[in-house]
């Protein structure tokens, strides 16, 4: 990869000494990156009618919905660590994170490509991770 790395470089410097990147339509302006480049065209207009009124797709605003539910049921978690109801809390964060990877694995069958799936919540490794610690001797 280094190989082709430093022949596309060369290559750059080369253009660059020739003049080919002087004069540029647009030069010293700001680019305008409102397009994405990795839309599909035949989904161009739709998400731009929806931009203009102010809305998203489904599927960006179900994968918001998603993060603030994961958040919410860490937090809780988070909180119970600290309390005496610990094992009631774990086994409540278990089911909610059951319900949400059920959610999470219907919301990556409804995104326009792999790039903009969600991981599932891993129950175990959360819980792992917040377990109130021992008390020592």
């Amino acid at each position: 990869m280094d190989k082709w790395h430093s022949i596309a470089d060369q290559k750059i410097r080369e253009a660059m000494e020739e003049g080919a990147f002087r004069n540029l339509r647009g030069q010293g302006r700001p680019l305008k990156l409102e397009r994405n480049p990795f839309e599909p065209p035949e989904l161009h207009m739709a998400h731009a009618v929806l931009e203009a009124a102010g809305m998203s797709p489904a599927w960006m605003q179900e994968r918001k919905d998603l993060d603030a539910c994961v958040d919410r049921a860490i937090e809780r978690l988070r909180l119970a660590a600290r309390g005496p109801r610990w094992d009631a809390a774990a086994e409540d964060f278990r089911r909610t994170a059951a319900e949400l990877n059920r959610r999470i694995l219907t919301y990556n069958l409804s995104v326009p490509s792999g790039g903009f799936q969600r991981m599932q919540v891993d129950a175990e490794f959360e819980i792992r991770r917040l377990m109130k610690p021992a008390s020592g001797p």
